[in-house]
């Protein structure tokens, strides 16, 4: 399934993007790891749409295989439970709640920013004073927002607050943190979307630690975040901000600021792109399984032995058709997962179809197919007008024809033409007879059925004639097999 593939993708990107962190360690700066959880975040938002390639071809080889034959019958409509659409549905809602979530708390930002207080600018950057915040934070905008107890900080502790969130500013920090929103939505149930996106917006705190850390001291810096996060103690932050000093990231904060051996540069160019590389490496196996499409494989086979060079028609996302091979078995691989409809085609035998075959990529499907020998049909033509006791019969006897080179259809042998009943050509009645019977293994024509007839001096005419046909048997590998035969009596009135 597509939906287990991604997750088996996005898992492995995202504990992937953990352990490279983990094993880097204080040899990459805080920006690096940022940019290493924003690759793993993003490609994890793209990998349904990659996953979701159609192959363009199919490849099709004939070959022996083993194969298992399957019985796929048509009964009443199912009443279990459908499982896949309850998953579907609680996954939607689930998505919409946590999307909700975040749409209230943009709305409520976009609330405070309009009700705040212009402050200043800082680098060109709007700063505002807020009254129902208790933490600095950078809004969409982009803008600096500050508590009102901002006017009462010390120069040195706003110049750092102001430090900070313009790197966000500068960084697109928000822009950033929408991936790991966004997949937050989409992988609502996932511990590890959750987890991936507390990294990234940790590591993008710590980033901007390091830049006011560059021209400030650590010492005082560290102070700063402890004041800025007491005072804000037990206020609750809307999450469409990024807020500085959130409680239960402060400690690992505070460390980091306080150990100079860490590495405080930007983040690097290639270190990014080498992020992006091996993630897409790291996906390219489940790319490459969905690429190769999925295996349908077996033989189409009569009640003797194997039908080579049978037509099998795939109908569902893509129409494929294709032949079985000298061995009557069949190989199909490529095919894009879904719902399929089988036909099978072979000139003197009956179409076999079978319909709603799921394909998909955990198993290959194997489908043989047993095909019966097709009807025989005769059309005769009684005129009334001519004063016979009935015209030369018209009769399209079907041609020889040889299946897995064996195979040879009936032929008429003794015809005994109906008669155009004095009573019904008197009442002017004519029309078609249509009778359906079975040939036996001898010839003779049995266990005959009216279908359908314009009365019942047509009807007796017909079958009574009929009945007295005989044809050559239909052999099948040398052996009389019965066979089934539609037979049409058109009676017409010329004069």
């Amino acid at each position: 399934m597509l939906a287990l593939r991604v997750l088996m993708g996005m898992s492995a990107l995202l504990l992937a993007a953990g352990l490279a962190v983990r094993l880097a360690g204080r040899r990459w700066s805080a920006g690096d790891r940022h940019a290493v959880w924003t690759v793993a975040l993003v490609l994890s938002l793209v990998l349904p749409v990659l996953l979701q390639y159609k192959p363009p071809a199919v490849t099709l080889s004939a070959q022996v295989l083993e194969v298992q034959r399957i019985t796929i019958s048509v009964g009443p409509e199912d009443s279990s439970i459908d499982y896949r659409g309850l998953v579907r549905w609680a996954w939607m809602v689930g998505m919409a709640g946590v999307a909700g979530w975040w749409l209230l708390g943009f709305v409520r930002v976009t609330g405070m920013v309009a009700s705040s207080t212009e402050h200043s600018t800082y680098s060109g950057v709007a700063v505002r004073t807020c009254s129902g915040l208790k933490m600095p934070a950078v809004a969409a905008g982009p803008v600096i927002l500050l508590p009102e107890a901002a006017a009462e900080w010390p120069a040195e502790r706003l110049e750092m607050v102001l430090t900070h969130e313009l790197a966000h500013v500068r960084r697109r920090d928000l822009w950033w943190r929408l991936a790991g929103t966004l997949a937050c939505c989409l992988y609502w149930f996932h511990p590890l979307a959750w987890w991936a996106a507390a990294q990234q917006r940790k590591e993008s705190e710590m980033a901007c630690d390091d830049q006011v850390l560059r021209g400030g001291s650590a010492e005082v810096y560290a102070e700063s975040l402890v004041a800025v996060a007491r005072e804000a103690s037990g206020a609750r932050t809307p999450a469409a901000v990024m807020a500085m000093a959130k409680p239960r990231e402060l400690e690992g904060r505070l460390l980091a600021v306080l150990d100079g051996s860490r590495q405080r540069g930007s983040v690097s160019a290639l270190r990014a792109a080498g992020a992006l590389f091996m993630g897409l490496l790291l996906v390219s196996p489940l790319v490459a399984w969905q690429t190769a499409g999925v295996q349908m494989k077996g033989s189409v086979r009569d009640m003797v032995g194997a039908i080579p060079g049978a037509k099998v028609v795939l109908k569902g996302v893509s129409d494929y058709s294709f032949e079985t091979g000298g061995d009557g078995t069949y190989s199909v691989t490529g095919l894009p997962e879904g719902v399929y409809s089988i036909e099978v085609l072979k000139a003197g035998y009956a179409k076999a179809t079978a319909g709603a075959v799921r394909i998909d990529p955990v198993k290959t499907v194997s489908a043989d197919i047993y095909l019966n020998i097709g009807k025989v049909q005769e059309t005769v033509t009684v005129d009334g007008g001519s004063g016979g006791p009935g015209v030369e019969a018209v009769s399209a006897a079907p041609q020889r024809i040889r299946i897995s080179g064996n195979v040879q259809a009936a032929k008429l042998l003794k015809k005994v033409n109906p008669s155009y009943p004095p009573e019904a050509k008197q009442a002017r009645v004519q029309g078609t007879v249509r009778l359906q019977a079975v040939v036996g293994k001898t010839g003779y024509v049995q266990g005959l059925t009216l279908v359908m007839s314009p009365s019942a001096e047509l009807a007796r005419s017909a079958m009574d004639a009929v009945l007295q046909w005989q044809y050559s048997p239909t052999l099948l590998n040398g052996e009389p097999v019965e066979i089934q035969t539609v037979i049409d009596v058109n009676y017409t009135l010329t004069k």
